[in-house]
């Protein structure tokens, strides 16, 4: 393999085609995700409001009273719900329904144990993405992204620890005590 001239470098390096190491920490990686906020599972408070039926549409459930985290999603007004079960997926993930208690109907089920909502919409509904440990040494992220009137899941991925460490530098710091708080 060649080595890069010294001459070739400086132009190189305008370009950004090469980047040298640097001395100290590296800066963080790129947020792909704009949120305006987030929520975890310790958010969710018990709500008895929620229509027993709507209990069908989780993959599993045990009966037991389920908890809500109140959000506008769609800037109406009027709050959204995102319910979330006591018994989680298949998968390991805890399930949450997207509540819609003034139409009285479900917007899909989202799977995590962090739910960050995002700047950007589809349909007037902000993007979701969903964060929860499977176990051992992995993670998973999950991308939702709102057609036809539900949530549907765009993209999932796997990560190891590096990977999800990285995942949360790129978001910056997260004050769990300012959760659903409008982030700037």
């Amino acid at each position: 393999m060649r080595r890069i001239s010294f001459r070739l470098a400086p132009s190189l390096l305008a370009a950004g085609l090469l980047v040298l190491p640097s001395a100290g920490q590296t800066t963080a990686p790129q947020n792909e995700f704009p949120m305006r906020t987030f929520f975890s599972v310790r958010s969710a408070t018990t709500d008895s409001t929620v229509p027993a039926e709507l209990r069908e549409q989780f993959e599993k459930d045990d009966g037991s009273p389920l908890s809500s985290v109140a959000i506008d999603l769609d800037g109406d007004g009027k709050a959204e719900k995102f319910v979330l079960c006591g018994v989680p997926s298949a998968s390991g993930g805890y399930q949450w329904l997207v509540f819609d208690p003034s139409r009285g109907s479900g917007r899909g089920i989202v799977i995590g144990t962090i739910i960050f909502v995002g700047r950007e919409t589809d349909g007037g509904y902000p993007r979701l993405e969903t964060y929860w440990k499977q176990g051992g040494d992995m993670s998973v992220v999950s991308r939702y992204t709102f057609v036809n009137g539900r949530y549907v899941r765009s993209d999932s991925r796997a990560l190891s620890l590096w990977q999800a460490s990285e995942f949360f530098r790129a978001k910056g710091p997260l004050d769990l005590e300012r959760e659903l708080a409008e982030i700037k």
